[in-house]
């Protein structure tokens, strides 16, 4: 039998146990957990090129597309494959060899920022981005990926969808309100309780009403979280909560002072039920 030296054999060993990387910087048998991509020009409103996928705890994937715009889309998935597909993104455009920040020759008001970060089962992580300035295949990559999630937002299968929505405020001076939006099998159910207005009543609209709602709960990004906010004695701030109920059985909740945040989330809230309140029975 043949001897191999042990030196030459403790190196075998180890050669067999490193993954080995491709050409691109990846190594061959990682997977992504987490993938995030942004571009915004200062000049719009609403960002609508902006992906956030991710695996969470309980084995899905959580994507959401569009965070904070009209036309935001999200899902729970049970595989992972379109994290797959995103790691099929990362070699092609070779992501893994971007730098970490890029910059303007020269300094630049209301441009484009971009920021791409991904992580993967390794532990191993990447982050990378610029203002009006890029890697040369840029463009490229940000066309692709934006086909990629187009043909995401037209999916109806595994979206989520609001089922029921609750909001309720009240404050030092008297103000006691409620309003509740739930699916019915062909409309949404609106319950409303407000004793500013002197209003309780309970009565039906159309089932396309709460998928309008949800599109202003997108835009007012309501979070499942509490914001710990007492106000002084002379304010009159209303104490807001909020509960949302998805077709996944997914849900969220929170609470807040009543005109805390920038932008005024509840103001939006509040707008929408307004209207139905006035339109009703019209």
């Amino acid at each position: 039998m043949k001897k191999i030296p042990l030196f030459a054999g403790m190196l075998a060993l180890v050669a067999s146990c490193v993954s080995p990387k491709s050409d691109n910087g990846t190594m061959s048998n990682e997977r992504l957990t987490y993938f995030f991509y942004d571009h915004h020009n200062s000049m719009r409103i609403y960002n609508a090129e902006k992906y956030n996928v991710r695996i969470l705890e309980d084995g899905r994937v959580h994507v959401v597309i569009d965070e904070g715009c009209p036309q935001e889309k999200e899902f729970y998935l049970n595989d992972s494959t379109i994290l797959d597909d995103l790691l099929g993104f990362v070699k092609t455009y070779k992501m893994d060899k971007y730098k970490e920040d890029y910059e303007p020759r020269m300094q630049i008001h209301d441009g484009d920022s971009w920021r791409l970060s991904y992580k993967y089962d390794s532990g191993r992580s990447k982050s990378s981005s610029g203002y009006m300035a890029w890697p040369d295949n840029y463009n490229d990559m940000r066309h692709a990926l934006g086909e990629y999630f187009r043909t995401w937002r037209q999916r109806e299968d595994g979206a989520l969808r609001m089922d029921y929505f609750r909001f309720t405020g009240q404050n030092a001076h008297g103000l006691d309100i409620e309003y509740i939006l739930e699916r019915g099998e062909n409309e949404t159910i609106v319950t409303v309780r407000n004793t500013e207005k002197g209003v309780k009543k309970t009565f039906k609209v159309g089932s396309e009403v709460l998928d309008e709602f949800q599109q202003r709960a997108n835009m007012a990004q309501l979070k499942n979280k509490s914001y710990d906010y007492i106000p002084p004695a002379e304010d009159d701030a209303t104490r807001c909560t909020y509960f949302v109920r998805y077709n996944t059985g997914d849900s969220i909740s929170g609470n807040t002072g009543y005109k805390q945040y920038p932008g005024n989330k509840e103001s939006t809230i509040l707008e929408f039920f307004n209207r139905l309140i006035e339109g009703e029975g019209k």
